[in-house]
């Protein structure tokens, strides 16, 4: 990444409903409440890469946002985005994070993989796939998974908080 004076992170997922605006949404609030890193310092955006019509923020997302104590109003701003409509993004991003490898593999442009990571990666230096929660039928399996991406993202903070710390020292 690049020195912290402005990363632009989008977070991928297939359709922008599940995995990336939690992630996104998540992250967000995580670096607002934290001590050390600022949140005007980052442009953080969610998208995906399967054309919806007339679709939101699926219902178990919301819900589990709202078990981290996003407000409702924040959710309710999320529009799904259509990442072939959003290229100057993909083009202008620090990094692009991905759930899977097949988002990186199958669904990003070629041209764009080399600022891609999953995730997992990013948080663990290790290839973890997060499904798509969708097809899950239980909350309960649902937000395990929104569980694990948190876990990510708070081990990503840290790392950034640390980078922030250690370029001040």
């Amino acid at each position: 990444m690049q020195e912290l004076s402005k990363i632009h992170l989008i977070f991928l997922c297939a359709g922008n409903i599940c995995r990336s605006p939690f992630a996104a949404i998540l992250f967000e609030k995580m670096i607002k409440e934290g001590p050390i890193l600022d949140v005007s310092t980052f442009k953080i955006q969610s998208g995906g890469f399967i054309l919806q019509k007339d679709v939101i923020i699926h219902p178990f997302t919301a819900k589990a946002l709202l078990d981290y104590h996003v407000s409702d109003e924040r959710i309710k701003e999320h529009i799904p985005r259509h990442m072939r409509k959003n290229k100057e993004d993909l083009r202008n991003a620090t990094a692009l994070i991905v759930m899977t490898k097949d988002h990186r593999d199958v669904l990003l442009p070629s041209k764009y993989r080399e600022k891609c990571i999953l995730l997992s990666e990013a948080a663990e230096n290790k290839v973890v796939e997060l499904p798509d929660p969708a097809l899950y039928n239980s909350y309960k399996d649902y937000k395990s998974l929104m569980d694990q991406i948190a876990n990510y993202l708070l081990i990503m903070i840290k790392k950034l908080e640390n980078l922030k710390t250690h370029i001040k020292s």
